[in-house]
């Protein structure tokens, strides 16, 4: 018997079935892992779009569907009345990240936080001076894009851009801040639903407002100082669910949205309209924001800042306190204020490749 005919031999050019069997359920499951990542991968990717299109298609599923109108109502007004816990769970997750200690506010802060307010309350005074006027519902659209805060993810977003992260995140608190003060001094002026004097009505959108805005802040910052191991366990562990949090958020105020528009009694000139008022507002924030920040020296900062707006709470204090039709403007914002980051990240990238090209 040669060696290659011994038992020796034949033994190792035949693999055990067994081994064959495992090897091949650990590749099938390797395979299911990385097309599970890519799945993950490019719903984060497009989260905006799957989060508004998860809500517009829920609205007409029950809209339609005849069996599940019982549910369509309470279902409904659960979800309203859960979305300012969703934007409190949100503003507390974000200011879980902020070191109060650490900020610095500087000038550009401050003239961004006057332009939020001092526009609105304009637009406000004039509402209320011309009741009748045409353009009442664009005017109001117009208004909730000015006054809605800057959004948390607008940080991340500089920070890509190579702005300065730290002093924007400084103004994303500040922002916060004075729309807690501002929406309660401007909206009683303009708010259909006000029936009381200006006083009352100054309270009742206090009491939901401000504790919405400011209580996630407290809540972040008493455990950051006082119960750290929690702090640090939310502020490491928890961003995908934030993440994931604003984009069910969206969806919901996404469906609300819908409702609205699909019962709204105006034209579709007005409808329009409105559209048009997000984009016109979103432009305007973005230039002008830049145009301050340039003076100061911090252009994408200050962009950023005024320009990237937390519009799940600007839609839903539109549906709240104003003409529910208003809301679309919000809406449409979000739309195009992601077309802006998009378009600025990809020419971002863009000179990156030209300037090591160069090299």
């Amino acid at each position: 018997m040669t060696k290659q005919d011994s038992p020796k031999s034949e033994a190792q050019g035949h693999a055990d079935p067994s081994v064959v069997q495992k090897i091949e359920a650990q590749l099938n499951e390797r395979g299911s892992y990385v097309r599970l990542q890519r799945l993950m991968y490019y719903i984060r990717l497009n989260i905006l779009a799957v989060a508004i299109s998860t809500g517009v298609s829920t609205y007409f599923l029950f809209h339609y569907v005849e069996f599940l109108a019982p549910i369509k109502y309470p279902l409904k007004n659960f979800f309203d009345s859960i979305v300012p816990g969703l934007i409190f769970m949100l503003l507390f997750l974000a200011f879980s990240k902020v070191e109060i200690s650490k900020m610095k506010p500087r000038r550009w802060h401050i003239i961004l936080v006057i332009i939020q307010i001092g526009i609105p309350a304009l637009t406000a005074f004039y509402i209320a001076s011309n009741p009748s006027t045409s353009i009442k519902l664009e005017l109001e659209g117009f208004l909730v894009c000015v006054i809605t805060p800057t959004a948390a993810a607008a940080a991340v977003i500089t920070g890509k851009l190579g702005g300065d992260e730290s002093s924007l995140t400084t103004y994303t608190l500040l922002s916060n801040l004075g729309a807690a003060i501002g929406i309660p001094l401007i909206f009683p002026l303009i708010s259909p639903a006000a029936q009381g004097g200006f006083i009352e009505e100054f309270s009742k959108i206090m009491m939901r407002t401000f504790p919405l805005i400011v209580m996630p802040l407290v809540l972040a910052q008493f455990l950051r100082y006082c119960v750290k191991p929690v702090n640090r366990f939310i502020a490491t562990k928890l961003k995908d669910f934030n993440f994931y949090l604003w984009a069910f958020t969206l969806s919901t105020i996404s469906a609300t949205a819908c409702s609205n528009l699909m019962n709204s009694p105006e034209d579709g000139m007005t409808l329009t309209m409105l559209a048009v008022v997000g984009l016109v507002a979103t432009a305007l924030q973005f230039a002008l924001g830049k145009l301050i920040g340039h003076l100061e020296g911090q252009r994408i900062s200050a962009g950023q800042g005024l320009g990237q707006k937390n519009m799940v709470f600007g839609i839903w204090i539109a549906i709240a306190y104003l003409s529910p039709a208003s809301s679309i403007a919000p809406g449409c914002y979000i739309l195009w204020q992601n077309v802006v980051n998009s378009w600025q990240l990809w020419y971002r990238e863009r000179q990156k490749v030209k300037y090591f090209d160069k090299q």
